[in-house]
């Protein structure tokens, strides 16, 4: 008996280090890894459940991470912090696959930041007419100005609009397009860009929300949320 008391103590115990110790940093390091495969530059995740055992069950209390230069989709933003409680993954993709796969949250925040330069990439990849695109962002929306070839000339082009959002996908949604030393006419050129996919959220684990897209100097910030135990 009391050679089986001994057995089961060390047991406990082994279960009570890998719980509170290893098990937290081997899912921090995984989430870490999984970021930087989606072309973080940095990541940094914080993850805490109490008891930490509860991590076996593919339980999280709290989870943080801040990140630079993840992409979601083709679109990269040049900062996202996440911030969840209740949070539920598989814990059999972490031993299997080492893989955090998230189920669900009963809260889950996520701020993205896009910048000029990270949006010029994208409308310049959309587009394949356009040339030599610069982009500039305030709080009145989008400003691009680019060249584009038309019937064998280069013509000027002056783009402006903002970042919209359509259940779960971002677009650049015009609001203004000149033209000059064209052949032809605003409208047609017009007919031919229409409004441009930023990104699909599909691309995130959970089912997320638009909360909101703020224009500021420099930068774009998407606010995204997920909660009710959606997947």
């Amino acid at each position: 008996m009391r050679k089986f008391l001994i057995v089961f103590a060390g047991v406990l115990a082994l279960l009570l280090v890998f719980g509170e110790t290893l098990l937290p940093a081997w899912a921090r390091a995984t989430a870490e890894t999984m970021l930087k495969e989606r072309g973080a530059e940095s990541a940094e995740v914080t993850l805490q459940s109490t008891p930490g055992i509860l991590l076996l069950l593919g339980e999280i209390d709290t989870l943080a991470a801040d990140a630079k230069g993840v992409r979601i989709g083709e679109l990269r933003m040049d900062r996202v912090q996440l911030s969840g409680s209740g949070v539920r993954f598989s814990a059999k993709e972490l031993f299997l696959d080492h893989r955090v796969h998230l189920l669900s949250a009963e809260d889950l925040k996520l701020t993205g930041t896009v910048s000029e330069n990270a949006l010029r990439d994208l409308l310049a990849k959309r587009i394949d007419k356009l040339e030599n695109v610069k982009v500039t962002i305030d709080e009145d929306g989008v400003h691009a100005t680019a060249e584009v070839k038309i019937f064998g000339r280069m013509a000027d082009v002056t783009l402006e609009g903002k970042i919209v959002e359509d259940t779960q996908a971002l677009y650049f949604h015009m609001t203004r397009l000149d033209i000059k030393n064209a052949l032809v006419g605003k409208a047609k050129l017009g007919d031919i860009f229409g409004d441009i996919l930023i990104t699909k959220l599909d691309a995130l684990p959970l089912k997320t929300r638009i909360e909101s897209v703020d224009h500021r100097a420099g930068a774009i910030v998407v606010r995204l949320a997920a909660g009710g135990n959606e997947e």
